[in-house]
């Protein structure tokens, strides 16, 4: 014990000796290029006490006793620095990042006495004109600054992207397929793992350090894309000891303290995103329900099983709220440098529309006729709650020649859903129905990752290898929908002209591996500077995905007397009993043809080559081989009744088998110091998705619609499955760069797709039903204007103003498929009189123009940062027509969004934020468009207006 308490006193004693000292930190970096500087000293001036910089550029003096000090910083053939008055304080870090200047002219030490600045977004201006391809940023510097929440709110100041329902990345107006999301540079799967791109509202910015784009293709970047990369980079761990707490609210007039919201009792555990199991299946996937023709009564026990809530209620809706920790640390050692970072959010949302439409219509049997006609339309109110948990943990260690670092990721979503609809159906007459639809899906990702990070001593070679493994699942448990006819006030379950009500559950499980090595090797040629790089990357994905369905059905419903209330028909006196023989009673099966298993394999290498063919001229070469390889095994309902001669059975079936390389070639012109001609080619491809590629036919039971995959075909309208798209990307760009990351560039690009995949209608007696398809070869050209501008050029009193412009103008063009049975005959056998049916059409998912326009405020002697952001996206084509289908069209959506950000203290660690979201207070909507007819609603949902208040506090 006495020894135990001499290492305890020891230990204070020391820790106590080591926060009692401070400690300078920083990065030294190439002013011109941005790049780390190996092997610079910091070192304080008058004695001999240093650090040199390790192979990121990062050095750290430690154990300094509080007072001020003058650092001088140099390096060989750089113009020295010395930096005066630095602060220390006992306990402290103090960030000094230094950009040394080439020693061109032999200058003498230049001296620098000012207030100790880290200016990220300068430095990110740096690495943008001097990278290999076009590309832009934001660092975690402008998220403390604005007081984002998450990254879909940081992201959209970018210019050029844009955000698509809250949640997706679109880059120059290119519809989700085209723009890629990684994670820490690697692939993992979203919370809607059909999508190429994450949804940027599920990471805190609490997380991440910071987020580029980059717009043009180069050889270690992943072929399947077209628009843009989006790479979030999370915290390895701090530049000092930090420990942060936020919260929010948030408030919209029409949707929170609503009496009127629609829910549904839930599990207990609804609040944390996960359920309790009070939506479980309640039977096993292989127990058989007797009919009641049969008599038996196991059918009346196992109806009972069922929870028997079918009906929306209404309740007071809450507002949003949300609340995030962060802590980290540094620990810098002689040899050793290691720190951690750990940080979890928790967000709770609440939506409700009050005139929500999912509507089908389509066009007139008779071709004289113009006005569209209704299939179905369905309206009324819907009610959600979305829960996200969130967490990051992470740590690394350091040497002066390696990094090694871990960092482990969950999040965990919740959403619950109620809606109530008044439905009329134009089958044969037209039919009228009230339903009630209860869902809950429940998301989870599990992403790890390890990586290393080696360079030799003069840092001309470095070698990164990363490892990461992702676990995802999607439950979507007990989706509850009830369809009750009504003719003068009566009420019954019509299966054949409303539907039986419905009980779903559908589970997804996808295990994803994906492994890289880079090598970069630093040598000279013509006696400049150059680069070889090259390396390997694998990914390996498993999907299994299953549905059970289960139905309602009522025999003599005539005798009890239904109300309309969906909850009476699992009521005890309203279940079926093998006595009276009259009730309620469920009948089930497991959609063989639904379940599916799914494998995608991608084994690439790559080699690049970046020199300089003259001093102003920069060649950036490199080729990419990708092996891509995907297996699905599922089968149809005749397959799954042992009909293998006529049905579709696929037994681990290679449904892809590709090989291809994709070169690239940018050429950067330095026009001068701060302007640069950039002219690019790449070849680019964008592959079906798990879902896209299967025979699955999923639907949804609040639009009633249906995705039908794309390997069912129809030899005579789809005679080929879904197969792959390449695209050859051509950009030429002019980029000017100026001090405080000013910039303005001018770009044209052209983009040529062969085999787009486009989501169409493809049975005109099922235009609810839809399926991904290849369409056509298209084009698409595009002019681009981005400007990132102080307005002090036109008043000094306007220099804490800046504008962030980016403006795109479009055009695609896709032609059409004049096969038999293709589109293009099937538009002109359902023209109308007088209609002219051109051979081409727009691409789907292209919008025409984009304008991203913003004015920031940055006040730096009074704390406020604020933004008045406008974006907006031309009408662009969602849904492809066909025959009597008429094409949907997004409605563009005027987003105009404002945040003001107070910052209190002499160091400013309280911060406390006000955001105005949908300030003209625009809808969202889809609209049918045909010849001669007035639009009609495809969708429509109203978001109104939304206030947020957002606090944060560092200790």
């Amino acid at each position: 014990m006495q020894l135990k308490s001499l290492f305890v006193l020891a230990f204070m004693a020391i820790s106590f000796g080591a926060f009692s000292q401070g400690t300078i930190r920083g990065k030294i970096t190439d002013k011109e290029t941005g790049e780390e500087l190996i092997g610079a000293t910091a070192q304080i001036v008058g004695t001999t006490k240093g650090a040199v910089t390790d192979f990121e550029g990062n050095y750290a003096i430690t154990s300094m006793a509080a007072g001020l000090y003058d650092i001088q910083i140099s390096f060989v053939s750089y113009q020295t620095q010395k930096i005066t008055g630095v602060e220390v304080k006992d306990g402290d870090v103090t960030i000094l990042d230094v950009a040394l200047a080439t020693d061109v002219q032999q200058l003498e030490e230049i001296v620098v006495t000012a207030e100790v600045i880290k200016n990220s977004e300068a430095a990110l201006t740096s690495v943008k004109r001097k990278s290999a391809n076009m590309l832009d940023g934001i660092s975690s510097q402008s998220f403390r600054k604005i007081g984002d929440s998450d990254a879909a709110s940081a992201i959209k100041r970018v210019p050029g992207v844009s955000i698509q329902g809250g949640k997706y990345v679109y880059v120059r107006g290119l519809g989700d397929r085209y723009t890629k999301s990684v994670l820490n540079g690697m692939d993992i799967p979203g919370l809607d793992p059909d999508r190429n791109t994450l949804q940027m509202d599920i990471f805190p910015t609490n997380l991440i350090d910071n987020m580029i784009i980059s717009k043009s293709f180069t050889a270690d970047l992943p072929a399947d894309f077209t628009g843009g990369v989006v790479n979030i980079e999370t915290k390895d761990f701090p530049e000092e000891k930090v420990l942060k707490v936020s919260g929010s609210l948030g408030y919209n007039p029409g949707m929170h303290f609503n009496n009127d919201y629609l829910t549904y009792e839930g599990g207990d555990k609804d609040f944390l995103g996960f359920d309790d199991g009070t939506r479980d299946m309640p039977v096993d996937f292989d127990t058989y329900i007797p009919s009641i023709s049969e008599n038996n009564a196991f059918t009346t026990v196992v109806t009972r099983r069922f929870n028997p809530t079918l009906a929306a209620m209404r309740d007071k809706s809450m507002m949003d709220y949300g609340f995030g920790i962060s802590a980290g640390n540094q620990i810098s050692g002689e040899k050793l440098t290691w720190g951690y970072t750990a940080s979890g959010a928790y967000k709770n949302s609440t939506k409700f529309y009050e005139e929500a439409q999912y509507n089908s219509f389509v066009k007139p049997d008779e071709l004289e006729l113009f006005e569209l006609r209704p299939n179905r339309t369905q309206s009324g109110s819907l009610g959600s709650n979305n829960v996200l948990l969130s967490g990051l943990v992470g740590g690394a260690v350091k040497t002066k020649r390696s990094k090694y670092a871990i960092k482990l990721m969950h999040l965990q979503n919740g959403e619950s859903r109620a809606g109530y609809f008044s439905q009329s159906t134009f089958i044969s007459g037209s039919v009228s129905l009230y339903k009630d639809n209860l869902e809950y899906s429940e998301r989870a990702i599990t992403n790890g990752m390890i990586s290393g990070k080696h360079t030799n001593d003069d840092g001309s070679w470095q070698v990164e290898w990363k490892f990461a493994p992702t676990h995802s699942t999607i439950e979507d448990k007990d989706v509850r929908s009830t369809p009750y006819r009504v003719d003068d006030g009566n009420y019954r379950i019509e299966p054949s002209e409303a539907g039986s009500p419905t009980r779903i559950w559908r589970n997804l499980d996808e295990w994803d591996y994906a492994a890289k090595t880079d090598a970069t090797r630093e040598y000279q040629i013509f006696g400049n500077p150059a680069k070889l790089k090259f390396g390997l990357g694998y990914t390996d994905k498993q999907r299994d995905y299953e549905i059970f369905n289960y139905r309602l059905l009522v025999k003599g419903q005539n005798k009890l007397g239904f109300t309309g209330d969906a909850n009476e028909l699992l009521s005890e006196e309203n279940i079926w009993d093998v006595q009276t023989d009259i009730g309620s009673s469920m009948s089930g099966n497991y959609e063989v043809a639904n379940t599916y298993s799914a494998n995608q394999r991608n084994a690439a290498i790559y080699v690049s080559n970046e020199f300089n063919v003259v001093p102003e001229l920069k060649a950036v070469l490199g080729v990419r081989a990708e092996k891509y390889e995907q297996y699905y095994t599922g089968m149809d309902q005749l397959a799954s009744i042992g009909d293998t001669e006529n049905g579709i059975l696929y037994d681990n079936e290679k449904v892809l088998d590709l090989m291809n390389l994709f070169p690239s070639v940018n050429l950067i012109y330095a026009m001068t110091d701060a302007a640069n001609l950039r002219v690019s080619y790449s070849r680019t491809t964008a592959r079906p998705s798990f879902k896209e590629a299967s025979i699955a036919q999923i639907f949804d039971p609040i639009t009633g619609r249906t995705f039908i995959g794309g390997l069912i075909t129809d030899p005579a309208v789809n005679p080929n499955p879904i197969r792959e798209s390449y695209i050859s990307n051509f950009d030429v760009r002019w980029e000017t760069f100026q001090k405080q990351g000013q910039t303005v560039s001018a770009s044209l690009f052209y983009k040529q797709f062969q085999d787009p995949i486009e989501l169409v209608t493809f049975d005109d007696s099922a235009p609810d039903n839809f399926q991904p398809r290849n369409m056509g070869d298209a084009q698409v050209y595009g002019l681009e204007l981005e400007a990132r501008k102080n307005l002090s050029f036109i008043t000094p009193s306007l220099s804490a103003f800046s504008l962030n412009t980016n403006i795109s103008v479009i055009q695609s063009r896709l032609k059409m498929d004049k096969r038999e049975g293709g589109e293009y005959e099937f538009r002109q056998n359902n023209a109308r009189v007088g209609e002219e049916i051109e051979d081409t059409r727009e691409m789907q998912g292209q919008a025409p123009y984009i304008i991203n326009a913003g004015v920031s405020y940055a006040g730096f002697n009074n704390g406020i940062d604020a933004s008045l952001y406008y974006n907006v996206q031309g009408k662009k084509l969602a849904v492809v027509g066909s025959g009597a289908a008429p094409d949907v069209y997004d409605v563009p959506f005027h987003s105009l969004n404002m945040k003001i950000n107070k910052s209190f203290g002499e160091e400013e660690k309280m911060q406390v934020g006000l955001g105005i979201q949908n300030i003209l207070g625009d809808k969202l909507e889809q609209k049918y468009e045909s010849f001669n007819s007035s639009d009609k609603i495809y969708s429509f949902l109203d978001p109104g207006r939304s206030f947020s208040l957002n606090f944060s506090y560092t200790f």
